[in-house]
């Protein structure tokens, strides 16, 4: 994703879907730590993908999350403060 500031995964469905209390442990282990971060990844979740919670991310997008977590907490930071470099 160098040079690429979207994160947006290939998806057929973006309907949001309620989660599994497992998979948002599992998120929140992958992305949690700093509540500033965590309060980027929640208004990036929201603007990008109408969820208002980890509960609501598709399941495509939390699949992408898990694989690629550095490069989503990137892009909510981007998404949120532009005009930093990260």
């Amino acid at each position: 994703m160098a040079g690429n500031t979207e994160y947006r995964p290939r998806m057929e469905n973006t309907q949001p879907t309620r989660l599994t209390v497992a998979e948002v442990e599992r998120l929140h282990a992958l992305l949690g730590g700093d509540p500033r971060t965590e309060e980027m990844i929640i208004r990036f979740i929201g603007d990008r993908y109408g969820a208002p919670s980890l509960f609501e991310v598709p399941w495509a997008v939390a699949a992408q999350i898990q694989r690629r977590p550095a490069d989503f907490i990137r892009a909510a930071k981007l998404h949120c403060e532009p005009e930093l470099p990260f």
